[in-house]
């Protein structure tokens, strides 16, 4: 069993790239620290924000961001070395300068009701959602930033075979990026900033990344 581990490692290199997941979180965290609800920040709803209904509901897609990305990063890992190293590569140029926006010019959106005394279960998780993550650094949004990665990663490997799978994972991720402004930890353009920065952050990683004769080989 050890001898088989070993030998995954030796064969897979781009494993090292996971190694990475560590600057993405810390990344991720530490303007929270930095620019809080507390300091100046400039307001990124516009007219249009009052449009768009309030939908608690859409909770459930925009907490189905994580586990779309683990998916994908353990998929890519196990399967296609190359889509692993544009994956991990795209989810570290979303958050830097993601991060460098945030710092530099502090934003936020005051978008969000009044969940005090939350009615059911999804205002209830959302409520909680409100406590833990601040309405600051929204612009450009991460939800949408990194499944423009992680959904152009997808399309492109080779190691999903069966038909249905990519047209489910990308429908995935647009209810994950339009449940942003539904739930109102958005506003409309955080969205359209983060789909932005996802596509210049795809574009760089798979020009940096080619694709190499044993890549996309794998089951599914």
């Amino acid at each position: 069993m050890m001898k088989a581990v070993k030998d995954w490692f030796g064969k897979n290199p781009h494993w090292r790239w996971a190694l990475l997941l560590l600057y993405v979180i810390a990344a991720y965290i530490l303007p929270e620290h930095i620019v809080t609800s507390e300091a100046a920040y400039a307001t990124t709803a516009v007219a249009l924000d009052g449009r768009i209904p309030f939908f608690a509901p859409a909770i459930v897609f925009y907490m189905a961001w994580f586990p779309l990305l683990v998916f994908t990063g353990f998929w890519l890992l196990f399967t296609d070395g190359v889509n692993f190293r544009r994956f991990m590569c795209s989810l570290a140029v979303c958050m830097t300068l993601a991060g460098v926006i945030y710092v530099l010019w502090p934003n936020g959106q005051d978008l969000r009701p009044d969940l005090s005394a939350p009615r059911g279960l999804f205002e209830t998780v959302l409520a909680w959602i409100y406590r833990v993550d601040t309405n600051t650094n929204v612009l450009p949004s991460l939800h949408v930033a990194c499944v423009v990665g992680q959904t152009a990663c997808i399309w492109s490997t080779r190691s999903i075979r069966r038909p249905w799978i990519r047209p489910a994972l990308t429908l995935l991720a647009l209810l994950v990026a339009s449940s942003t402004v539904f739930v109102k930890q958005h506003a409309i353009l955080d969205l359209a900033a983060g789909l932005g920065l996802g596509l210049l952050a795809t574009a760089v990683c798979f020009a940096l990344f080619r694709p190499e004769k044993a890549a996309g080989k794998g089951r599914g």
